[in-house]
């Protein structure tokens, strides 16, 4: 049991991983950039007198609410001698202070508990009185709080605690009874284990440990095929069934508005589940791994679908969202590969990062019209998708959006997009053109490379910036025209357009990179403009058509092997500035 939590918390964190970090007054910052929150990351080194703010803003300026402290957040920290919480903290751990100075001042410590702004950090065997009342007014007890406590026999938790958070009565051997009402609203894994009401077998009714109407444990030894509990129970701890390899049946209480993060973690033989009609949320890993999940139906009161919840449920062969879901959680339906098709509510905004890559059989995405953003490698992967129109309310294809999605022919963008982002299409063997909108600013780092089939490629007026690689391997289009406002070509940016016959570039062009135009074999003439100042090693390597090229009186730089092998054009014809630098090799090949 205690491996699979580690297991769910090196999962929730790898997620996290993935985000971007902010540097502000001397912390690390974890953000995440859907929900716009921050978590306090590991610092080591911090010391002296530190006020957590209740909001910080990353290097663009955009602000984030910082709600947590990491796990190892401030741990070890000896000089750390205090610490100002905000009241945007939602969940932090016991660990996150232990070893500063902050924790071992006793001075802080009242009757055996450290609370820090209405936040209680740690209890210890110093308490007085067995049972234990929560103090009023406290927002937050940390995960693992009493952990290992021996002394305490009774805990009362007020009306102003929302969560018992992970660990938090882990191995407290006297501890048999705790009380709380309808006020907390989640049990973080392994609460409980370890501790007396855990081990009174009194507690226990058919394997399965019910505590003020909150089903906080089971017994997988005891748990039958089929689920079916008559006890009522309106709340169900993290990570619950994690790990059964019995369970094949499930049919949770209707009183349950939440499947909680990593419910049936890995239930390698579960086969279906039956939500209850008032059920509101499905958390990030519900489902994460079943494998042989085959028919579940989420009901119409569900407004959010969590990161990973259905991830790799490879048997999955359909699932509807219910009108009222506004986002699809980071990796959801990563590698349901059974998926034909796939319905999005109206109300849909947003498609998280990864929500339906490696998605191999999903032929049809119709993505509804008020969707706003698109998450990196959302539908990566997904081989037997054909076409896709984004919406008009999408600003952005982000990276690897549709990265090897080989079958894809069609292709709409809308009329406001501004940028396309690296790796977007690459590998869109079957897409066979491409219209890019007026308003589209930037092609990213190969957002079109690999795309074999393109033939037809219309740029927008306003766009300024053609990536590394963007279209490279492109080799079937024929015939380009830059736009006005391109300053320069990145590296490889048209590396090995094949047929690439014809192109015109802009007067404004400063600068080609090198290999932009390698292997072009198909390039007969090109008119590079007057104000052109660099051409980049390899720039037009091996382009073995190329028969005429004037070089602009600006021009300070030609890169080495920048026109090697171009065996049809004469030598005779590249007249050179005179403070021009020529590489070595640049013209290697030409013909004498």
């Amino acid at each position: 049991m205690k491996h699979i939590t580690l297991l769910i918390l090196l999962l929730v964190g790898a997620l996290h991983a993935a985000e971007p970090t902010a540097f502000v007054n001397d912390l690390v910052y974890t953000l995440d950039l859907e929900h716009r929150t921050a978590e306090v990351a590991t610092n080591a080194k911090a010391t002296g007198d530190l006020i957590i703010p209740a909001q910080i803003k990353d290097g663009e300026g955009k602000t984030y609410t910082v709600t947590s402290l990491s796990v190892e957040a401030f741990k070890g920290c000896k000089g750390l001698t205090s610490i100002v919480l905000p009241p945007t903290i939602k969940q932090l751990y016991r660990s996150s202070l232990e070893g500063t100075a902050v924790f071992a001042n006793r001075e802080l410590w009242s009757d055996g508990a450290l609370y820090i702004d209405s936040c209680l950090i740690a209890v210890d065997k110093s308490v007085s009185k067995p049972k234990f009342i929560v103090a009023e007014g406290t927002r937050v007890v940390a995960g693992g709080a009493f952990q290992g406590n021996k002394v305490v026999t009774a805990v009362v938790l007020p009306k102003s605690v929302r969560r018992i958070d992970v660990f938090t009565f882990r191995d407290c051997k006297n501890l048999q009874k705790v009380t709380f009402g309808r006020h907390i609203t989640s049990i973080g894994r392994d609460a409980f284990t370890g501790s007396g009401i855990y081990l009174n077998e009194k507690k226990w009714k058919k394997g399965v440990l019910i505590i003020d109407s909150c089903l906080v444990a089971v017994n997988n030894k005891e748990v039958p095929a089929k689920v079916t509990y008559k006890a009522p129970y309106r709340l169900i701890a993290e990570g619950t069934f994690a790990g059964n390899q019995t369970i094949q049946s499930v049919e949770l209480s209707p009183l349950v508005e939440i499947v909680p993060a990593a419910c049936f973690y890995e239930c390698s033989a579960l086969l279906t589940v039956k939500l209850p009609a008032g059920l509101k949320e499905i958390a990030p890993f519900a489902f994460y791994r079943c494998p042989l999940l085959k028919d579940v139906k989420i009901p119409a009161g569900v407004t959010g679908v969590g990161a990973g919840a259905f991830y790799e449920c490879g048997a999955l062969p359909a699932i509807s969202l219910p009108e009222g879901v506004t986002e699809i959680g980071k990796a959801c339906f990563y590698g349901c590969k059974m998926f034909t098709a796939f319905t999005f509510p109206k109300s849909l905004r947003r498609i998280g990062e990864g929500a339906f890559a490696g998605c191999l059989r999903l032929e049809a995405i119709t993505l509804p019209a008020g969707l706003e953003d698109l998450g990196k490698q959302c539908f990566a992967g997904c081989a037997a998708v054909q076409q896709v129109a984004i919406p008009e309310k999408v600003k952005a294809v982000p990276e690897e959006a549709f990265v090897g999605c080989n079958h894809i022919y069609k292709v709409t963008l809308p009329e406001n997009l501004y940028a396309i982002h690296n790796g977007a299409f690459r590998g869109c063997s079957r897409l066979e053109r491409i219209f890019i909108p007026d308003r589209t600013f930037a092609i990213g780092k190969d957002a079109f490379s690999g795309c074999s089939s393109l033939e037809d490629v219309s740029f927008g007026e306003d766009l300024h910036t053609i990536d590394d690689g963007a279209f490279a391997n492109c080799a079937r289009i024929e015939k380009l025209v830059i736009p006005t406002d391109v300053t320069s070509i990145g590296i490889g940016a048209f590396a090995g357009c094949y047929g690439l016959r014809k192109i015109e570039l802009p007067k404004k062009l400063r600068y080609i990179d090198r290999e932009a135009f390698r292997e072009c074999r198909g390039l007969r003439e090109i008119n590079l403009p007057k104000g052109l100042e660099r051409i980049g090693a390899r720039a037009f390597m091996l382009c073995k058509q190329l028969r005429k090229v004037e070089l602009p009186v600006k021009l300070k730089e030609v890169g080495e092997e920048a026109f090697r092998d171009c065996e049809m054009l004469p030598s005779f014809q590249l007249a050179l500035p005179d403070d021009c630098i020529v590489g070595k090799n640049a013209f290697k090949g030409c013909k004498e």
